[in-house]
């Protein structure tokens, strides 16, 4: 099954384009009122961000997760594509969080491979159930400040990285 990023379940990703919009806005009011020099400015400035969100968006959007009787791949949007098979999946698992958005993890121990996924991926609940289904899986509910990198290394017996 292929789950994928979309508008509907990420309506942050509108948000960005009513801001770009906004920006392009406030530069053709820029230019009226304060004169050409501050309204190329502020159209440069509305360009300039408008291609910037324009790239996290398509990144978000071209991201997907595909689940197969053989493993699981990932292509998140700041990384490439991740294949872990099944039986190289050593742990996932569901977190909430007291702030924060839950989100489903899989985690790959032979190869430190851990992966994250939010909430706004399409058919998430049956995401979460064939995981489940398919891996040791266990529920975990964070402390204040707590990351499952943090919940990983003490299951591993791993000493925390110093703070210097």
């Amino acid at each position: 099954m292929v789950h994928r990023m979309t508008v509907a379940a990420n309506p942050r990703l509108l948000a960005l384009f009513v801001i770009v919009l906004a920006m392009a806005a406030l530069a053709i009011v820029a230019f009226a009122l304060l004169g050409a020099l501050f309204g190329v400015i502020f159209l440069a400035l509305a360009a300039f961000l408008g291609y910037q969100f324009s790239k996290f968006a398509a990144a978000h959007l071209r991201s997907r997760i595909v689940t197969a009787p053989k493993g699981i791949s990932f292509v998140m949007p700041t990384s490439d594509r991740e294949e872990f098979p099944w039986e190289k999946v050593s742990l996932s698992g569901y977190c909430t969080r007291r702030r924060g958005k839950p989100f489903l993890f899989v985690y790959n121990e032979s190869d430190d491979r851990l992966i994250t996924v939010p909430r706004e991926y399409s058919d998430f609940n049956a995401l979460v159930e064939e995981v489940k289904a398919r891996s040791a899986f266990e529920l975990y509910a964070l402390a204040s400040g707590e990351t499952i990198q943090d919940v990983l290394r003490a299951r591993m017996g791993i000493d925390p990285p110093s703070k210097n």
